[in-house]
């Protein structure tokens, strides 16, 4: 490997992945050990765009950044260089620069693609592990002009533009009309996509649109300030295509339909689950209404009294037993369900006058648990409770009641 010059070298080359040179600061990075280069292909996260990955010598470059204020690029290692060395050898993650030029570059050609498709400007940019994400100034982007936009996008990808990146002269730059102008200090690197889109940037890009490979919708989203595409690109779309095609298949086997069918297939099992559901609904009332009547012809005493404890019994059952049970004259419940956590439901007749609230508490008494409110059904509870202890908190709410 020969030495390099310059110092930022990823601004003119994202393609070199091995370099060598000197060691210029030994430092610290949020208590992780760092070094400054006199050179660095290493791109820092700036802009949107994460960090590259790699190695220098045999440690791990786990981050990339800039220090404020002198502008220095500092790798921060996952382990201390070797005190002897004043040289080292940089080999960076090209999986990982790669995928992240693909999906940068295929930004600038989208967020093109969507001014001229609808007028909408990107005011906002983010490079995620599972996705990309432009947010654009129009808050009003429907299907037809998102699928318009993605269309002009993948041509000008089918169509494999030269990218130029480079730091134009003042006199250059005057007569460059920039897709947006950004407020920087110092040179201003230029991005152009063919003629299709010339923007600032300093990211690292794939050399021609080709390599872009193509740009995939995945969601739309309505924002305060305006829309969010989020999308993939290069092998990121491929992949996602991959597995959304092995889950069609699966689907398709399993519903034993063409894929074409899919969408009239789940549209039918979503209206055979709803109607399923509604016949559900109906059973489990009707099954409550012979639970209750049963509970009832079991009480005894005036007022009746109905006690009884389930174990993991959903509460809403059990509110809905105490609300039959009561629905008629003369008759109390106190009911209660116990498990990982317990719970008091106490109903009344209208036509009774007891004290639920103070029943209620001495029943939470027993098991330590918070205190109810009152009127004709209260309800509170605790944690778990065994079948012994939840039986003596309903005889303890009992003691008053009258009806024994």
């Amino acid at each position: 490997m020969q030495p390099i010059e310059g110092s930022r070298r990823y601004y003119l080359d994202s393609y070199t992945t091995t370099f060598r040179t000197s060691i210029r600061e030994r430092t610290v990075a949020d208590g992780r050990p760092a070094v400054v280069l006199a050179e660095t292909f290493f791109y820092p996260s700036s802009g949107g765009q994460p960090h590259d990955t790699g190695t220098l010598a045999d440690r791990r470059v786990v981050d990339v950044l800039v220090r404020e204020p002198d502008g220095a690029i500092v790798h921060v290692l996952d382990a201390p260089l070797a005190d002897h060395l004043t040289e080292v050898d940089g080999l960076i993650d090209w999986p990982r620069r790669l995928d992240h030029m693909q999906q940068h570059t295929g930004q600038h050609v989208l967020s093109q693609a969507f001014i001229r498709a609808a007028g909408a400007a990107t005011i906002g940019f983010h490079l995620g592990v599972d996705y990309v994400s432009i947010d654009l100034d129009h808050g009003n982007v429907d299907d037809g002009t998102r699928a318009a936009a993605f269309q002009e996008a993948n041509a000008a990808v089918a169509a494999d533009l030269a990218i130029r990146a480079w730091f134009p002269s003042a006199a250059e730059l005057a007569s460059i009309s920039l897709r947006k102008t950004p407020e920087v200090d110092g040179a201003l690197r230029i991005v152009a996509i063919g003629d299709f889109d010339v923007s600032a940037c300093g990211g690292t890009h794939v050399a021609r649109t080709g390599e872009v490979g193509l740009i995939h919708w995945l969601r739309t989203e309505r924002l305060k300030r305006g829309t969010r595409i989020s999308f993939l690109c290069g092998d990121r779309a491929r992949r996602d295509y991959a597995e959304k095609q092995r889950i069609v298949a699966t689907l398709s086997a399993n519903l034993s339909c063409a894929v074409p069918e899919l969408p009239d297939a789940v549209a039918r099992l979503q209206a055979d689950l709803q109607a399923t559901r509604r016949d559900l609904g109906r059973l489990r009332e009707e099954a409550l209404d012979r639970e209750a009547t049963a509970l009832r012809q079991e009480a005894a005493g005036s007022p009746a009294r109905v006690l009884r404890a389930w174990e993991g019994r959903p509460v809403e059952e059990v509110r809905g037993l105490a609300l039959r049970l009561t629905a008629g004259p003369g008759v109390v419940a106190l009911l209660a369900t116990g498990g990982e956590r317990t719970q008091f439901v106490f109903s009344r007749s209208e036509d009774l006058g007891l004290d639920l609230k103070a029943a209620l508490d001495r029943a939470l008494a027993v098991i330590g648990g918070g205190k109810g409110g009152g009127g004709r059904v209260v309800q509170g509870g605790g944690g778990p409770t065994d079948s012994a202890t939840l039986d003596r908190a309903l005889a303890a709410a009992a003691t008053g009641l009258g009806g024994g």
